[in-house]
């Protein structure tokens, strides 16, 4: 049985996954220079900003409920929350470099809980599935 939501939700993950990585990598070219320029800034907090908002539209297609119920946030939610590259501190860049890990496995576990309920899904009989659906609905209407 193919669920067409797990399927578009793959599609998303993925994508975003990609798109994440382009971001990481405009990072680190800019905090791989000795001075870092207004210009430099703006492109990053550009970029911050679109991902930002392709995170919204994951977050929100997703309904999080593949996200760890353990993790009061998640780790994407701390790198776009990084205001500023030009000023930020060694420090602060090792806990920046340490989140963008952490939001590459966080993603990676979601996307591999969605290829697993659809691996589970290809299990189901559809013909099983809509009769279970329609007793189902017989009862509740008894």
């Amino acid at each position: 049985m193919i669920d067409k939501k797990i399927e578009q939700d793959i599609k998303a993950v993925a994508n975003f996954l990609e798109f994440w990585g382009r971001f990481h990598a405009i990072y680190n070219g800019i905090v791989s220079k000795s001075t870092i320029t207004k210009e430099d800034e703006e492109k990053f907090l550009e970029t911050k900003a679109m991902m930002a908002g392709k995170y919204a539209e994951l977050n929100k297609a997703l309904e999080l409920k593949y996200a760890p119920h353990s993790r009061l946030t998640d780790p994407v939610s701390d790198v776009l929350g990084l205001a500023s590259i030009r000023f930020v501190s060694e420090k602060n860049l090792k806990k920046a470099e340490d989140d963008w890990k952490d939001s590459f496995i966080f993603l990676n576990g979601i996307l591999e809980r969605l290829k697993n309920n659809k691996k589970r899904m290809g299990e189901f009989n559809p013909v099983g599935v809509f009769l279970k659906r329609l007793f189902d609905r017989k009862e509740v209407k008894s």
